[in-house]
């Protein structure tokens, strides 16, 4: 499984630091999940931010979102299961 470029951030991961990462069968996201996901993001009134990712290889990929706030990411874990990972925390100025 090949991954996307990681050499620099994603500007969504900047701004969105808790990023979600969702195991998905190779051929993408199906129609039902898909919508589900669009809903989760419009009940929330936030807009979908994806991050990096991985490429379908051998039955499976990672698809990413972002989000601002940790409970939010975890709302979305709780519905439809993944993984949070902080890429990259907020800094103060």
């Amino acid at each position: 499984m090949r991954q996307f470029p990681s050499a620099k951030a994603n500007p969504n991961e900047h701004k969105n630091p808790y990023v979600v990462e969702l195991a998905v069968p190779a051929k993408g996201l199906d129609i039902g999940l898909s919508r589900r996901i669009m809903d989760f993001h419009k009940t929330r009134h936030i807009q979908p931010r994806h991050g990096h990712g991985t490429i379908p290889g051998e039955g499976e990929a990672r698809y990413c979102w972002c989000f601002s706030d940790l409970g939010t990411a975890q709302s979305f874990v709780e519905r439809f299961g993944g993984t949070i990972i902080q890429k990259h925390p907020l800094k103060k100025r």
